[in-house]
């Protein structure tokens, strides 16, 4: 006899599950989700990832990886799995970034269709104060000083050229220097973007890609002459549908 048991929010396990095993039988996925730590004591740039300079594996017990920005303003480091995302498969990721210095500091996270563009470019990015693309297509979060406020914001290009209009929405959320924060970015089949804060949605764009190979980013850099800066990222999920 086959049940299924619908959960709306979340499975906890108390007690005695907590300290020893609470799975019997083999747990099996309709989708494909794993989980990259950023435990590993060295990142592999020639193989699993595509390498930023100032990238390291955190030290001094804080989990996941230190993304340290370059002293020179403008300069845009890229940090990116292999292209391997398609929006038939309906693609999501994840990611926990905690930004020290937000006022000095531009990040995007989200899909694009190259693992680096030429620096000071970026998948998506503000630099002189408004939202512009490097890449055709992209989605995901942007966080950047030279917006002149520190206001997370959803944005997309879609089979455009480089310095196009970039489709956007204001989460209406600021960052905080040295708060952490959640940040998802989910595909439909058709390329509509769904983004999420901390769990709660916070923006959608229709249309947001083109149905192109697609990898999961970084890209980081120092704004405002500010100096190095340091942004730590705890992990990367990624699902999928598996065809």
């Amino acid at each position: 006899m086959s049940h299924r048991v619908p959960v709306g929010d979340k499975i906890k396990f108390v007690g005695e599950a907590q300290i020893k095993d609470n799975i019997s039988g083999n747990l099996s996925t309709e989708r494909m989700c794993s989980v990259d730590w950023f435990d590993c004591k060295a990142i592999d740039t020639t193989n699993d990832y595509t390498g930023a300079a100032g990238s390291s594996v955190a030290g001094g017990g804080i989990a996941g990886l230190t993304l340290t920005t370059s002293s020179t303003d403008n300069v845009v480091y890229y940090f990116a799995t292999p292209l391997i995302f398609d929006i038939t498969q309906e693609p999501e990721i994840e990611t926990k970034l905690n930004l020290v210095d937000v006022s000095g500091t531009f990040v995007f996270f989200g899909f694009s269709d190259a693992v680096s563009e030429t620096s000071p470019a970026a998948s998506i990015d503000a630099d002189g104060g408004t939202l512009t693309n490097a890449a055709a297509d992209a989605a995901g979060f942007v966080i950047d000083a030279d917006l002149g406020t520190s206001s997370i914001w959803c944005a997309s290009a879609n089979t455009q050229s480089a310095g196009g209009t970039v489709q956007s929405a204001d989460s209406a959320t600021d960052w905080t220097d040295g708060v952490s924060h959640v940040l998802r970015v989910k595909l439909d089949s058709s390329g509509n973007a769904y983004f999420y804060l901390d769990g709660v949605q916070c923006g959608y764009i229709a249309l947001a890609v083109a149905d192109v190979p697609l990898c999961a980013i970084i890209n980081f850099g120092t704004r405002n002459d500010d100096g190095a800066n340091v942004i730590y990222a705890r992990y990367l999920k990624k699902w999928q549908d598996i065809p």
